[in-house]
C-alpha cells in the first residue's frame, strides 16, 4: 500500500510541476509577444495584443492558475480534516 501512496504522491507533484513550467512559459512567451518593450512598440501592440497567439497565453495562465488555487485549497481542507479527526 505505501507503494501505491508514493506513486500518487511522485505523479501529484510531476503535474504541479508541469503546471508551474506551463504557467511561468506562457508568462514569459506572454512578455515577450504581447507587451510593448519599447515606446514604438505601443502603437504595434494594438494589433498583436488582439492575436490568437496573445489570446492563447493569456487564457492559458488564467487556466494554470486556476490549477493553483485548487491545489492550494484541496491541500489547505485535506490538511484541516486531517486536523479535526479524532485520535
Amino acid at each position: 500500500m505505501k507503494m501505491a501512496a508514493l506513486v500518487a504522491v511522485k505523479t501529484a507533484a510531476l503535474a504541479v510541476a508541469m503546471n508551474y513550467g506551463v504557467h511561468v512559459g506562457s508568462s514569459y512567451a506572454y512578455s515577450k509577444l504581447c507587451v510593448p518593450q519599447t515606446v514604438w512598440d505601443i502603437a504595434a501592440s494594438l494589433a498583436t495584443t488582439a492575436s490568437p497567439v496573445c489570446t492563447f497565453l493569456l487564457s492559458t495562465m488564467q487556466v494554470t492558475q486556476s490549477n493553483f488555487a485548487v491545489v492550494i485549497t484541496s491541500t489547505l481542507a485535506s490538511l484541516a480534516a486531517g486536523a479535526l479527526k479524532p485520535v
